[in-house]
């Protein structure tokens, strides 16, 4: 068995404190407060880092190619109240997800729960980026629901409904009938003991079903929404609900690390009740440390690994930063500017094809795990890992199909996490080899890892991914359609596909500030692949070692791909931001255009900022005066899925 060692330095970021009180909305827990450390690893790469050597003790994942799940439908990339009317930004912050799902409010503004994120004009805002929304009825009411009565009660269903309709809206993905009952109406859902609802939480439920089914046949209803899975009370609702003809369409729950075992409680107890396997949809979700794991990639990688392995059709990242809605669940450190965990669910999002079997060495929904994808079409196999774990961890994949040759090509980016309030402009590239396949397989291995950072590794053909034209088969909904996907750069292509990724190296002082940075440039194509990379050092100046960097180097390929490279240095006292962040913002550092050219509003930016405004050339290499390191150029492959809702609509 042969792995990639990798050389790395790490840098240590400044102790951070999480206080963040949650209101006295949407939630009926108390937010935690936390000080905690966090690493931040920043990666240096080149191609003398690479060496074929048996790894250190690591944390072990099996990826297993040839067993699929079900097709990649970025299942859990969603959240709850994290779209409103105006922001973020659909072009440069949502669409680059590749959404399934968000779960907005039905109404809103003053005597309702929440005063904004109305899910009928946020419906129409995602509907091009091919997301659906659940409308969340029990928000009409204010506090933890101020239930009235069950004539005023459907008559405000009757509202939301009009609205609907007049709206012509397609991609509503359910009702959501009320919310967390076993908190906000009851322990008993047959009882009315201890409640201060005029019926009981079943009868409620079945009343405002027959309503909804009348008024919208056509759309789902989902429910209970249960404030975690609770088997006593979900067996109580079900066996009611089929009593009296009133199951749900998609049965829904909120959870967290503890995923896996739920599911399959649930699976077992529709067995008992002679009901058929409805689809499961988790409408919050988030780690243990709730508001401080909220769009943590060390702390979502292994609750979506469990819901990928479980079939949950959707799942929304939860609403715990309440003082900050419209912020996709935590994944933005303002209402403009992303952080670590956005560029996780990027590549998230950016999975095509099938979901892939996955075994990690503990499926806890804390310890580190993994999830997959393979996409055939374009001989792509796409892996996203985080957790805990003792400090390294190795992917071993195996079940390669014949397209892939006899040597693979593997790329492994990595983006890091200090807390929800950091910006992070850029991801680092670890590592980018080729890997001859052995018995079988190949096992890649990650060192300095930590439990709050995610990493991404690509595989494909050592001579870059097939090239499958227009028209690639969409895993969602079957219908072809051609597919740009960018990460770092604007790019496009006529009739074919296209990508960039940026890879960086940095140098930190002993002050333990940390600075990062990657740049992109867009190529394009006509009628193949255009695929761009670039190189790029940055150094913080805080009293310690500096150093930086310029490395290009051009690739090409007989299939009709056009690649092209360019390098920047940058320095700043704090974090450069580079031309894969989704707009015009950097924390300690100026943005702007670089090597691609000036970014347009509204469209993610080409380039990185540069102190000295230079750049090179592709196809050459340049120095630099403080020349340390050598950032190498590597390429990873981007796919956007096509719209599972048919041709989206304009922007509302």
């Amino acid at each position: 068995m042969k792995s990639i060692a990798v050389s790395a330095a790490e840098i240590l970021c400044s102790s951070n404190r999480d206080t963040e009180s949650s209101g006295p909305l949407c939630s009926p827990w108390t937010a935690r407060t936390n000080r905690r450390l966090y690493p931040g690893v920043v990666w240096l790469g080149a191609a003398a880092a690479f060496m074929i050597a048996a790894p250190a003790a690591a944390t072990s994942i099996t990826v297993d190619l040839s067993t699929t799940i079900r097709p990649a439908t970025h299942a859990a990339n969603g959240s709850l109240y994290g779209v409103l009317e105006t922001r973020p930004d659909v072009t440069t912050l949502i669409a680059p997800l590749h959404p399934n799902m968000f779960n907005n409010p039905a109404a809103v503004g003053s005597g309702k729960q929440q005063p904004v994120g109305d899910a009928i004009v946020v419906a129409g805002r995602v509907a091009p980026t091919g997301a659906t929304v659940t409308i969340r009825l029990a928000d009409w009411f204010p506090g933890w629901y101020t239930f009235t009565t069950m004539t005023d009660w459907l008559s405000k269903i009757d509202q939301t409904v009009a609205r609907r309709k007049a709206a012509n809206l397609t991609n509503i993905y359910a009702y959501e009938l009320w919310n967390e009952p076993n908190g906000t109406w009851g322990g008993d859902p047959n009882s009315t003991s201890g409640s201060t609802k005029p019926l009981a939480f079943n009868e409620f439920w079945a009343q405002t079903y027959a309503h909804v089914r009348a008024a919208e046949p056509d759309i789902k209803i989902t429910g209970p929404s249960l404030a975690g899975y609770q088997s006593s009370y979900m067996s109580s609702f079900l066996t009611y609900c089929k009593a009296n003809n009133c199951l749900p369409d998609i049965i829904g729950w909120h959870d967290g690390s503890g995923i896996g075992g739920n599911v399959t409680s649930y699976r077992n107890l529709e067995k008992s009740l002679g009901i058929s396997p409805l689809p499961i949809t988790i409408n919050e979700y988030s780690g243990p440390g709730d508001i401080t794991d909220e769009g943590k990639p060390g702390a979502s990688a292994p609750i979506i690994a469990a819901m990928e392995r479980q079939g949950v059709q959707t799942a929304c990242i939860t609403y715990w930063d309440v003082p900050n809605p419209g912020r996709l669940g935590s994944l933005l450190a303002t209402d403009t500017q992303t952080n670590g965990g956005w560029f996780f669910y990027k590549w998230y999002g950016e999975m095509a094809g099938s979901m892939v079997a996955t075994t990690p060495p503990v499926a806890d929904g804390q310890s580190v795990d993994a999830f997959a994808s393979l996409d055939p079409a374009t001989a792509t196999a796409s892996v996203l890992t985080g957790g805990k774990n003792d400090g390294s961890i190795q992917i071993v994949v195996k079940g390669f199909a014949s397209y892939f040759g006899s040597t693979v090509h593997a790329t492994v980016e990595h983006t890091p996490w200090v807390n929800k309030s950091t910006v992070v402009t850029a991801t680092d590239t670890v590592s980018s080899a080729d890997v001859p396949i052995t018995n079988g397989q190949i096992t890649i291995s990650i060192a300095n890892t930590n439990a709050t950072d995610g990493w991404h590794v690509i595989i494909t053909p050592v001579g870059g991914p097939i090239d499958a034209g227009a028209g690639d088969a969409s895993s969602s909904s079957g219908a072809g359609t051609p597919d740009a996907g960018s990460s770092g750069g604007a790019s496009s292509s006529s009739g074919g596909r296209s990508s960039s990724s940026s890879g960086a190296s940095t140098s930190s002082s002993s002050s333990g500030s940390s600075a990062s940075s990657s740049s992109g440039a867009s190529t394009s194509s006509s009628g193949g692949k255009g695929t761009s990379s670039s190189g790029a050092s940055t150094a913080s100046s805080s009293g310690g070692a500096t150093g930086s960097s310029s490395g290009s180097a051009t690739t090409s390929s007989s299939g009709g791909m056009a690649t092209s490279s360019s390098g920047s240095p940058t320095s700043s006292g704090g974090t450069a931001s580079s031309g894969s962040a989704p707009s015009n913002s950097s924390s300690g550092g100026s943005s702007g255009s670089g090597s691609g050219g000036s970014a347009a509003e509204n469209s993610t930016p080409s380039g990185s900022s540069s102190s000295s405004g230079c750049s090179t050339a592709p196809g050459r290499s340049r120095g630099v005066d403080a020349a340390a390191f050598i950032a190498f150029a590597a390429f990873a492959v981007r796919r956007r899925r096509s719209s599972k809702h048919g041709a989206p609509s304009s922007e509302g």
